[in-house]
């Protein structure tokens, strides 16, 4: 595989981490816009504890999807700085071998 589809390669999987991100992202703000209130359910679910323990699910839920969506943005950012480190790396090296050197294709 040849260095520039490995840097293509690089930037394809951190457009799928973004993309995951994005996706994570709303659902996490989506899945904190359902509420279940005391009306909506019966007294006797009320009673039993389940709007609360509803409440608690939901807002873990919402949490996991955003620190998801965190993580794999930071994912797609790491994966962009290795491909920008990985060009200053190379343009370093051309710069020091100067013309002595001709890369063959």
């Amino acid at each position: 595989m040849s260095f520039e589809v490995q840097k293509q390669a690089l930037e394809h999987d951190a457009k799928i981490w973004e993309v995951t991100s994005e996706t994570l992202s709303g659902a996490s703000t989506s899945a904190s816009g359902l509420h279940l209130t005391t009306t909506a359910l019966s007294v006797v679910a009320d009673a039993t504890g389940f709007a609360s323990s509803y409440a608690s699910i939901q807002q873990f839920v919402v949490s996991l999807l955003a620190d998801g969506s965190s993580a794999t943005s930071n994912m797609a950012s790491t994966l962009r700085s290795v491909k920008k480190q990985y060009e200053a790396d190379e343009d370093a090296a051309v710069t020091r071998i100067g013309a002595q050197w001709s890369p063959v294709e």
